[in-house]
């Protein structure tokens, strides 16, 4: 992308103030500023942007997209050496001007992913699949939601044959905003669970807002399973339902997940049984493109592990599955039965942090998880956070206390798990993002 602040202002409908320069990136983290970077301030839970328009500035920023009540100060400190776009909204100003620069650019086929859990694997695995013989622009690790979609869609440029994107929605309305970035012309729906029950209240509303992204031009390719079908289907769109293809799963503990496709045996690098599910899928839509097998199979074997989805790390002598991005009921208890089969010479302890935004349903959900930790096969489970007390009073019930820490208190958290954690181990982290479960990672390097 390479455009004029001038001509960024006029397609975003903002208003433009100091010297006009070219933009070639866009960035609402400070760090990632380089010369020709557009900053764009987001007021966050914990952040502010707007404290940070100075380091962009001395890092090189061109332009700074503005809301109207902090646009005095910022003409009148940065007009002579940068520009200063002024909108009403930073966040839909950049949404539009995505959604004209993709229309600009409309020469690829879009690819677009929803769900409840399991959309950023889902994405990875088609954009490795179809990477093997095209030119692919993907959502670049979490740029999910309507702060990163229009950032994720200005790396489409000439040479893109699939742009393969994360849609994900915490609110209704989301979705709608979203289709008018990227109108999508392939569409999949991974799952309906409860992840931002709070918002949605129920899964119903889930299911409805998650079916937006079918459009009518749209191919939506969703699993046989999923109990929202008729909800789904009201969308319009055409339906394909997505069951297992692989005449044979072997699963190789932290090797990966032996598959056979047609005439094609391969191993995919993942760890964890619900990646059978994500790769249906991802067979489903790379077939539907045209994909052979064989490809496929390639396009699979490729896969890199990201960070915090059933990432294995070696922590000096200590062996993790990190997969602390998020946490849902659904995800949590895969990931529960993944370490329970895994076999392992010395000793396997489960972390588990709270799982967020469930609303009414949490203490249903944390008591489930307990239920399900009931028969994990590990030494020792440590649970961090308030919304967890109810899993421990479900272990604690079934006489299993003796193996069970909990707190709400990650300092605690962290000194239990270094006295309980020894040489050889395996260690599965699992939490909520907001949470940032990765920082035990300082803890377990200490372990001789």
């Amino acid at each position: 992308m390479t455009v004029s602040s001038v001509r960024f202002a006029e397609l975003s409908s903002s208003r433009h103030y100091g010297v006009c320069r070219t933009i070639t990136d866009v960035t609402y983290d400070s760090r990632k500023v380089s010369s020709n970077t557009l900053f764009v301030p987001v007021v966050g839970q914990r952040v502010d942007g707007y404290d940070y328009v100075g380091d962009a500035a001395a890092r090189g920023a061109c332009a700074v997209l503005t809301d109207r009540g902090h646009a005095p100060e910022l003409i009148k400190r940065y007009a002579s050496s940068m520009a200063v776009i002024v909108s009403r909204s930073p966040v839909e100003a950049l949404s539009r001007f995505s959604s004209l620069h993709i229309l600009g650019n409309r020469h690829f086929t879009s690819v677009a992913v929803t769900g409840s859990c399991g959309k950023t694997t889902t994405k990875e695995m088609i954009a490795s699949v179809l990477s093997v013989e095209h030119t692919v622009a993907a959502t670049p690790g979490n740029l999910n939601s309507t702060l990163g979609l229009p950032l994720a869609v200005l790396s489409v440029d000439s040479d893109t044959d699939y742009a393969v994107f994360e849609m994900g929605v915490d609110h209704i309305g989301e979705m709608d905003m979203m289709t008018r970035i990227l109108p999508p012309d392939l569409a999949v729906i991974t799952n309906i669970g409860i992840s931002h029950l709070e918002k949605f209240r129920t899964r119903e509303n889930i299911a409805r807002e998650k079916a937006k992204i079918i459009l009518p031009q749209t191919e939506a390719h969703v699993p046989a399973s999923c109990a929202y079908l008729d909800i789904i289907r009201q969308a319009g769109g055409r339906l394909t339902l997505v069951d297992n293809p692989f005449s044979d799963c072997r699963f190789l503990g932290l090797d990966g997940i032996g598959l056979t496709l047609g005439r094609h045996s391969f191993l995919m690098p993942a760890v964890g049984e619900h990646n059978i599910k994500d790769a249906s899928l991802a067979v489903s839509v790379c077939r539907s493109l045209g994909c052979t097998d064989e490809v496929i199979a390639e396009g699979l074997s490729n896969l890199r592990p990201l960070f915090g989805r059933s990432r294995v790390v070696r922590d000096g002598a200590v062996t993790v599955i990190e997969d602390c991005y998020n946490a849902s009921l659904d995800s949590v208890s895969d990931a529960i039965r993944t370490i329970s089969r895994l076999s392992w010479s010395a000793g396997k302890l489960i972390v588990l942090g709270d799982m967020k935004e469930l609303g009414s349903q949490s203490r249903e959900a944390h008591g489930r998880v307990g239920q399900a930790l009931c028969g994990a096969q590990c030494r020792n489970i440590l649970l961090y956070g308030e919304e967890m007390e109810e899993a421990y009073r479900v272990l604690y019930d079934n006489g299993q206390a003796g193996r069970v820490f909990h707190t709400p208190s990650f300092e605690a958290l962290s000194a239990e798990l270094g006295r309980v954690t020894e040489s050889g181990d395996l260690v599965l982290i699992k939490g909520s993002r907001s949470l940032a479960m990765e920082r035990l990672h300082e803890t377990l390097r200490e372990v001789v």
